[in-house]
């Protein structure tokens, strides 16, 4: 179990029973193998700050939060930062454009010419830009290394079992089974399936 209110217990973290209160300083929205972390007062506690801390346990491989435009990736396991913002000259194999700088690694991803190859975190970009973007807020996304699970106050456990998934690919890929056509959808995405769907009707 990765402790987070153990990790981040120099600052004030908000306890679920009580609220948030003028004095606190973080909340943690915990999911297992992935989790929100929040800043209230991003001026006294840079999102910059919590990731450096989060960078210390090797046990979380993927750090992210936004700056601008831009998302930066950082990871307990690889040095550096990563940075990336959609529409750039670098295309990944799903056809979407990126601009990119940095450790690479921290994202397992290879790049040949203007072309990037996922590894380890399958559609990794657009999963972490959308999830950025999916509500208002400054807060990071932490995923836990295969093996590990985030825990919060009171956050169930699964050890060993089932749980919410993190951006690996362990937690990404699912078996589908297709049967009565021949076709199947472009990519190997869930986002894909509605088209493919709508296509067979």
């Amino acid at each position: 179990m990765i402790h987070l209110r153990k990790l981040l217990d120099s600052y004030r973290i908000v306890k679920l029973r009580k609220g948030v209160r003028q004095e606190d300083q973080v909340v943690l929205g915990v999911n297992e193998r992935m989790s929100y972390i929040y800043t209230l007062h991003p001026e006294k506690v840079p999102l910059s700050d919590l990731a450096k801390v989060m960078q210390e346990d090797n046990r979380i491989d993927v750090i992210a939060y936004k700056q601008g435009e831009a998302v930066t990736v950082m990871s307990g396991m690889h040095d550096g930062q990563f940075h990336f913002r959609p529409d750039g000259p670098l295309c990944d194999e799903y056809g979407k454009g990126w601009v990119t700088e940095g450790n690479m690694e921290i994202l397992d991803m290879k790049r040949k010419g203007n072309k990037i190859f996922y590894g380890n975190y399958p559609d990794a970009l657009a999963r972490l830009h959308a999830s950025l973007l999916s509500h208002e807020g400054e807060y990071l996304i932490v995923s836990a290394k295969p093996g590990y699970e985030f825990k919060g106050e009171s956050s169930p456990t699964h050890i060993g079992g089932a749980s919410h998934g993190g951006l690996h690919k362990e937690d990404s890929s699912v078996s589908m089974i297709i049967c009565g056509t021949n076709s199947s959808p472009r990519h190997l995405r869930t986002v894909d399936l509605k088209d493919w769907i709508i296509s067979l009707i």
